[in-house]
């Protein structure tokens, strides 16, 4: 290959490197000097196509920690007052092993990212978890989602952090960051089942144990 050829190459698999989208970017955003939180949320819903609407009364955030430099962490998510539906009837639902019959409860990392300019949000990576409606039927759910935060604005500190959740039908109203998919994943009848897009609807506000600086980039 003659030295001109060589140097084309070069040049083209550099430009397709910087072009490949890829979730340390500058995209992530930052809440500074808060190291913990808990968080509460009112009623909210988790819509699986062609499948029974899940709903809860109230969602319970605990067990939250912020890493060092405030763009990623851990949480633990309990959904109280589930309800489903099983021929046509409602029914209480939980998750495999719980020990109320209408709880359901997973854990949760996250990142600190922006879906556009100006809208900060967060990307949950739930645990996979399986909720059982009636004792009977049963649903699998793994995956990702994406909800904005509607407070603090941008460079505002405070000790509370608002986050919105919702969907268009089965389809959350966010799937993307840095060019890839980042969607809620539904199976009936276990891990094995085939897979149905969810959305998830639901709003929680987070109080941590210092205020921090939503710095977003």
């Amino acid at each position: 290959m003659g030295k001109k050829l060589v140097l084309l190459a070069l040049a083209a698999v550099s430009v397709a490197l910087f072009a490949m989208p890829t979730v340390a970017s500058a995209a992530e955003n930052h809440f500074d000097t808060a190291t913990t939180f808990t968080g509460t949320g009112g009623p909210g819903s988790i819509v699986v196509k062609e499948e029974p609407t899940l709903t809860f009364e109230a969602l319970d955030i605990n067990n939250g920690t912020i890493s060092a430099g405030g763009t990623t962490g851990t949480m633990t998510l309990d959904f109280t007052g589930c309800h489903g539906s099983v021929f046509g009837l409602t029914a209480k639902c939980h998750t495999t092993g719980s020990a109320l019959d209408n709880t359901v409860g997973t854990s949760a990392t996250f990142h600190m990212i922006t879906v556009s300019p100006g809208v900060p949000a967060i990307l949950l990576t739930l645990a996979p978890f399986e909720v059982i409606v009636a004792g009977i039927s049963s649903m699998y759910f793994e995956g990702n989602l994406i909800g904005t935060i509607t407070s603090p604005k941008c460079g505002e500190t405070s000790n509370k952090m608002s986050l919105s959740f919702s969907a268009t039908g089965s389809t959350q109203n966010h799937l993307n960051y840095t060019g890839l998919p980042y969607d809620l994943i539904a199976r009936t009848g276990g891990p094995g089942g085939a897979p149905r897009t969810a959305g998830f609807n639901a709003s929680a506000t987070l109080t941590t144990n210092t205020p921090g600086t939503l710095t977003c980039t």
